[in-house]
């Protein structure tokens, strides 16, 4: 039977955190009953649904105190120079999206990983609103250099 765990589930809306919730069990079954209940938001005649693991990379500073390092040491804890680098397990849960082209923009969304504390929480958020505002951009510096 799968560890429980503190998980937080995010949700954003408009590239922005619209909510955030702590959820006590494993972060598979967590996983699994945001998408039962994701479904029954999801509009399937507007938008994808769509479920993604990316593993996050964040960073912390050093020294980590013990309760943190509790927290990542199953996620492989790495030094990089005066800085601790973590791989968190995170899932997306995209149930509002619109397509422009090969370009999706994500309008609602819930992140679900394991709660490790707050900066660790924006730093992933951070990440995945960067890269989905980035698939775009990139997307039209490629066709320019075509």
């Amino acid at each position: 039977m799968p560890e429980e765990s503190e998980n937080v589930v995010i949700y954003i809306e408009n590239e922005s955190i619209a909510n955030k919730e702590i959820v006590k069990s494993s972060l598979a079954d967590t996983v699994k009953n945001y998408v039962k209940r994701l479904l029954d938001v999801w509009n399937p005649e507007e938008s994808d649904f769509i479920v993604l693991k990316v593993p996050q990379t964040v960073s912390l500073n050093l020294p980590l105190s013990k309760e943190l390092y509790k927290k990542v040491e199953k996620y492989g804890v790495k030094r990089v120079g005066n800085k601790a680098e973590v791989e968190i397990p995170t899932y997306e849960i995209i149930y509002s999206n619109r397509w422009m082209g090969e370009d999706m923009e994500a309008d609602r969304f819930v992140v679900i990983m394991p709660y490790i504390n707050d900066d660790v929480i924006n730093q992933v958020v951070n990440n995945i609103l960067s890269s989905l505002s980035s698939q775009g951009e990139e997307g039209g510096e490629e066709f320019l250099e075509e």
